[in-house]
């Protein structure tokens, strides 16, 4: 009984995670055809699958599915169970939608008609954000990071995310989009402004505490734990107080994190913080 509710719970949880339908067309498909969320949560690493039946070159009633090939790292859309006929190499949470500029699915079988149509993949998927120019410079005591977008399809929010070596990146700052409804086909500039005397480097013991406050239950434990870290951390930031603070902008990094409303997330490229 524990088993089938705890089954029970995990599926609710996944139906409500991930969209309900995705609509694909072209490509030989006599659509739209409408293709829904399946009900296995071990497939494709956990991401979502669509299925349904629609009519390909002439043929009805023909199997069509868009799943995640964790072998092969693809999204795969695939005919009949097993004829693939479109992949893509988006890492997104949901499958990506033709809409979007930034990736594509690409041909991987000839299509089975003599002249397919441009595929569509619309609906409830992954439409990224397209960046354009970003720059970060240390003035006074601010850190001060630039960016722009050339196009936003359903965007939540950005966070900004600093480096000390351009490879681990945390958090320090959150901007929502400009785009109404998280939609714009327009460039929009962005500014965000923070303190630039933060040591970065004590960043990571925080987070730590947040993940051992998670782990523990016991009232004695939480405080033993927040204290340990509490005092490791201020140690960390008396011996780097010179070298890790962020008024030093030469080794550090800064990037743009975008957020989709859908959980999916993308990053602007990286770029060095100029001092002075």
């Amino acid at each position: 009984m524990k088993s089938l509710f705890t089954l029970i719970i995990a599926l609710l949880f996944y139906g409500a995670i991930y969209a309900q339908t995705i609509t694909v067309n072209g490509a030989c498909i006599a659509g739209p055809v409408t293709l829904t969320l399946g009900t296995d949560p071990e497939v494709g690493d956990g991401k979502p699958y669509y299925e349904g039946v629609g009519t390909v070159a002439g043929n009805p009633d023909i199997p069509i599915a868009i799943a995640w090939d964790s072998e092969q790292n693809l999204w795969l859309l695939t005919l009949n169970g097993g004829f693939t006929l479109f992949s893509s190499t988006a890492n997104t949470i949901q499958p990506p939608g033709t809409a979007s500029t930034v990736f594509s699915w690409q041909t991987e079988e000839t299509a089975p008609c003599a002249s397919p149509a441009p595929l569509s993949v619309t609906g409830d998927v992954a439409l990224w954000v397209i960046f354009g120019s970003i720059d970060a410079y240390i003035k006074g005591n601010n850190l001060h990071v630039n960016w722009t977008t050339e196009k936003e399809v359903n965007n939540g929010h950005f966070e900004i995310e600093a480096s000390t070596d351009g490879e681990q990146f945390v958090t320090i700052g959150t901007l929502k989009s400009k785009a109404e409804n998280g939609n714009s086909d327009v460039a929009l500039s962005y500014e965000w402004t923070g303190k630039a005397g933060i040591s970065l480097s004590v960043l990571p013991y925080f987070a730590l505490v947040l993940i051992l406050l998670l782990l523990v239950r016991r009232k004695k434990t939480i405080l033993r734990t927040t204290v340990a870290i509490s005092f490791v951390a201020f140690v960390q930031i008396s011996c780097n107080k010179d070298k890790d603070s962020i008024t030093n902008a030469e080794n550090y990094y800064i990037r743009i994190a975008q957020i989709d409303k859908d959980g999916t997330k993308t990053y602007s490229k990286i770029v060095r913080v100029n001092g002075e």
